[in-house]
């Protein structure tokens, strides 16, 4: 699984608005929570692979403070095993090439993310806005990925505005005989 680092890390590390592209993201603060029992493990990782990439969802851990990167299902399942950076290297905002570099979104998430107590998931829209909090207690979720996937894809839904129809056209008239 990819990992979220919200402290400084090698700037050669990707920044997660490059690595979650037009995807949507579910950051877990503890995915072995999220592990299902029940299930051949192997069948699981599969139909999990396939729901996530038709989702275009991306899944990714969050470590504070990093220890080491996270190796749970979702690495299995994402088969990435990087750091991931929140920002840019140095906290003044200025990158290794000295220019300015501010993302107002990766703050505001980095905000987000360390005003969590305990066990959460959020998720994450392309344009870093958190779309929503799972909070849980340890131990006691009955969610399952396939759960927060269906959560994505409404609220995917959602902040997409309808198609308007183009007024300037009008409408067909049947000819009257």
């Amino acid at each position: 699984m990819a990992t979220l680092c919200l402290g400084s890390i090698d700037p050669s590390a990707p920044l997660l608005r490059d690595w979650m592209g037009e995807d949507w993201g579910l950051l877990f603060s503890h995915p072995l929570d999220f592990q299902d029992q029940g299930t051949e493990y192997d069948r699981w990782l599969g139909i999990l692979r396939k729901e996530f990439r038709a989702s275009r969802v991306r899944p990714l851990a969050c470590r504070r403070p990093l220890v080491d990167a996270d190796a749970s299902w979702v690495g299995e399942l994402t088969c990435d095993h990087r750091l991931i950076r929140l920002e840019s290297p140095d906290a003044s905002g200025a990158d290794t090439r000295g220019e300015d570099v501010i993302d107002p979104a990766a703050r505001n998430l980095r905000d987000v993310i360390l005003s969590q107590s305990s066990h959460y998931v959020l998720i994450i829209d392309p344009a870093l806005q958190c779309r929503g909090v799972l909070k849980y207690s340890a131990g006691r979720t009955s969610v399952s990925p396939l759960d927060l996937l269906a959560s994505v894809d409404a609220m995917r839904r959602e902040s997409v505005p309808p198609k308007r129809r183009d007024k300037s056209r009008p409408r067909s008239v049947a000819a009257v005989a």
